[in-house]
């Protein structure tokens, strides 16, 4: 379930009385289904949905389906009201191992670039897509997952600490979802 944005118009980091609560803190699972019945509420919204469906189809399509994205940014919070506007895009970390038989990285990124480049993924798909390698030895993948939790658990402007979702790789989800929209 997708929990309602606070009185500061951001998802909460938490719910109920206890963060040290693991199932009650952000990222919170949920569906691309669920993402499009809570968002897709105004035809920008629903725009930039397009495109982050768009996004998963095509990682999907070389072989990413391993995984999981956590969804922030404006898209997630009430920034209609709080700025007077609508989201420009959605911010998203893909974490998936390989392709299986892809051990290559660096090849597989350079004939890729379109989903890797965050100025390509932001053009092609209204999404500021990026992407962590499972794969990594684990004290590189830690340091990313980190480094990412921290950015996208806090309004960059105001530090306000909020609440992200993630949405696991699931096609039959996604063809929903774009029926939905």
């Amino acid at each position: 379930m997708i929990p309602s944005f606070t009185i500061s118009g951001v998802l909460p980091p938490f719910v109920g009385s206890n963060p040290a609560q693991p199932s009650a803190i952000s990222p919170y699972p949920t569906s691309m289904s669920q993402v499009v019945m809570r968002f897709a509420t105004t035809p920008e919204r629903r725009t930039i949905l397009e495109g982050l469906l768009d996004y998963r189809h095509a990682l999907n399509a070389i072989g990413f389906n391993d995984g999981y994205q956590w969804l922030d940014g404006s898209f997630v919070e009430d920034v209609e009201t709080l700025e007077g506007r609508p989201p420009n895009d959605i911010d998203v970390l893909t974490v998936v191992r390989r392709p299986i038989g892809v051990n290559d990285f660096a090849t597989l990124v350079a004939t890729n670039i379109n989903l890797f480049d965050p100025g390509l993924t932001k053009r092609v798909y209204r999404t500021d897509g990026y992407i962590v390698d499972l794969e990594k030895p684990p004290h590189l993948l830690v340091n990313d997952i980190v480094y990412w939790y921290g950015l996208f658990s806090h309004k960059r402007k105001t530090s306000l600490w909020k609440g992200m979702l993630s949405v696991p790789f699931d096609v039959a989800d996604d063809v929903f979802a774009r029926v939905l929209l």
